[in-house]
Protein backbone atom coordinates (compact mmCIF):
# COMPACT_ATOMS: atom_id res chain seq x y z
CA UNK A 1 0.00 0.00 0.00
CA UNK A 2 1.03 3.10 -0.60
CA UNK A 3 0.30 7.07 -0.48
CA UNK A 4 -2.22 8.39 -2.60
CA UNK A 5 -1.06 11.34 -4.56
CA UNK A 6 -3.55 13.39 -2.52
CA UNK A 7 -2.65 12.14 0.81
CA UNK A 8 1.22 12.80 -0.44
CA UNK A 9 0.45 16.59 -1.42
CA UNK A 10 -1.83 17.19 1.80
CA UNK A 11 1.32 16.16 3.90
CA UNK A 12 3.61 18.27 1.81
CA UNK A 13 1.59 20.85 2.05
CA UNK A 14 0.89 20.67 5.73
CA UNK A 15 5.07 20.48 6.19
CA UNK A 16 5.22 23.76 4.13
CA UNK A 17 3.04 25.47 6.06
CA UNK A 18 4.73 24.07 9.74
CA UNK A 19 7.91 24.99 8.24
CA UNK A 20 6.46 28.88 6.99
CA UNK A 21 5.16 28.96 10.69
CA UNK A 22 8.83 28.10 12.24
CA UNK A 23 10.28 31.13 9.98
CA UNK A 24 11.71 28.74 7.27
CA UNK A 25 12.08 30.55 3.44
CA UNK A 26 14.17 27.90 1.60
CA UNK A 27 12.29 24.88 1.95
CA UNK A 28 12.10 21.71 -0.24
CA UNK A 29 9.65 18.79 1.11
CA UNK A 30 9.42 15.11 -0.64
CA UNK A 31 7.29 12.63 0.16
CA UNK A 32 8.07 9.29 -1.11
CA UNK A 33 6.39 5.52 -1.52
CA UNK A 34 7.35 2.71 0.49
CA UNK A 35 10.41 1.79 -2.03
CA UNK A 36 11.57 5.34 -1.60
CA UNK A 37 10.10 6.90 -5.11
CA UNK A 38 9.20 10.30 -5.25
CA UNK A 39 5.47 10.74 -5.06
CA UNK A 40 5.55 14.32 -4.36
CA UNK A 41 8.07 16.76 -4.13
CA UNK A 42 7.73 20.76 -4.00
CA UNK A 43 10.32 23.53 -3.04
CA UNK A 44 9.97 27.64 -2.09
CA UNK A 45 11.01 29.87 -4.59
CA UNK A 46 14.25 30.91 -2.26
CA UNK A 47 15.32 27.10 -1.58
CA UNK A 48 18.66 26.32 -3.28
CA UNK A 49 19.79 23.84 -5.89
CA UNK A 50 20.49 21.16 -2.95
CA UNK A 51 17.06 21.02 -1.45
CA UNK A 52 15.34 18.07 -3.63
CA UNK A 53 17.86 16.18 -3.43
CA UNK A 54 18.98 16.45 0.13
CA UNK A 55 14.78 15.80 1.28
CA UNK A 56 14.62 13.12 -0.96
CA UNK A 57 17.62 11.62 0.63
CA UNK A 58 16.29 12.12 4.11
CA UNK A 59 13.29 10.45 2.94
CA UNK A 60 15.04 7.47 1.58
CA UNK A 61 17.39 6.87 4.43
CA UNK A 62 14.38 7.14 6.79
CA UNK A 63 13.02 4.02 5.13
CA UNK A 64 16.46 1.89 4.48
CA UNK A 65 16.72 2.25 8.11
CA UNK A 66 13.33 2.09 9.34
CA UNK A 67 13.69 5.09 11.80
CA UNK A 68 13.43 8.65 11.91
CA UNK A 69 16.81 10.32 10.43
CA UNK A 70 17.22 12.18 13.52
CA UNK A 71 17.77 9.54 15.37
CA UNK A 72 20.67 8.20 12.94
CA UNK A 73 23.61 10.68 12.98
CA UNK A 74 24.78 9.31 16.40
CA UNK A 75 24.88 5.57 14.99
CA UNK A 76 27.42 6.65 12.20
CA UNK A 77 31.06 7.43 12.01
CA UNK A 78 31.74 10.23 9.17
CA UNK A 79 33.73 6.83 7.51
CA UNK A 80 30.65 4.73 7.88
CA UNK A 81 28.18 7.81 6.65
CA UNK A 82 30.52 8.28 3.89
CA UNK A 83 30.65 4.42 2.81
CA UNK A 84 26.58 4.03 3.17
CA UNK A 85 26.31 7.52 0.78
CA UNK A 86 28.42 5.77 -2.12
CA UNK A 87 26.67 2.52 -1.90
CA UNK A 88 23.66 4.39 -2.35
CA UNK A 89 24.51 6.88 -5.39
CA UNK A 90 24.28 9.86 -2.80
CA UNK A 91 20.64 8.82 -1.32
CA UNK A 92 22.39 8.89 2.26
CA UNK A 93 21.30 11.78 4.66
CA UNK A 94 21.92 10.62 8.68
CA UNK A 95 20.08 14.58 9.28
CA UNK A 96 16.76 15.16 11.16
CA UNK A 97 14.23 15.92 8.67
CA UNK A 98 13.73 12.26 7.10
CA UNK A 99 10.33 10.02 8.68
CA UNK A 100 8.82 6.90 7.74
CA UNK A 101 5.01 7.17 7.56
CA UNK A 102 2.96 4.39 8.98
CA UNK A 103 -1.39 4.30 9.02
CA UNK A 104 -3.41 3.39 11.43
CA UNK A 105 -2.92 -0.42 10.95
CA UNK A 106 1.26 -0.03 11.02
CA UNK A 107 2.04 -0.67 7.73
CA UNK A 108 4.50 1.77 6.08
CA UNK A 109 2.88 3.76 3.10
CA UNK A 110 5.62 6.30 2.63
CA UNK A 111 8.32 8.84 4.00
CA UNK A 112 8.70 12.47 4.16
CA UNK A 113 12.05 14.46 4.08
CA UNK A 114 12.27 17.82 4.77
CA UNK A 115 15.13 20.39 4.13
CA UNK A 116 15.81 23.85 5.41
CA UNK A 117 16.44 23.91 8.58
CA UNK A 118 17.92 22.83 11.91
CA UNK A 119 17.53 18.79 12.43
CA UNK A 120 16.02 19.42 15.21
CA UNK A 121 13.35 21.36 13.34
CA UNK A 122 13.21 19.69 10.12
CA UNK A 123 12.03 16.77 12.41
CA UNK A 124 9.36 18.63 14.11
CA UNK A 125 7.99 19.91 10.85
CA UNK A 126 7.51 16.86 9.58
CA UNK A 127 6.18 14.79 12.09
CA UNK A 128 3.44 17.36 12.67
CA UNK A 129 2.71 17.08 9.24
CA UNK A 130 2.14 13.60 9.21
CA UNK A 131 0.15 13.62 12.13
CA UNK A 132 -2.06 16.44 10.73
CA UNK A 133 -3.00 14.37 8.22
CA UNK A 134 -4.26 11.87 10.12
CA UNK A 135 -0.89 9.24 10.34
CA UNK A 136 2.14 8.13 12.28
CA UNK A 137 5.43 7.92 12.00
CA UNK A 138 8.26 5.54 12.66
CA UNK A 139 9.98 7.08 15.65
Amino acid sequence: MSLSLADARRIADAALEGATEKGLTKVSIVVTDPGGHIRFALRTDAQGIFGVETATAKAVSALGFNRATLALAPLFSDQATAAINGATGGRFAPLGGGVVIIDGEKRIVGAIGLSGGLPEVDHAVVVAAVETCGLSTLK
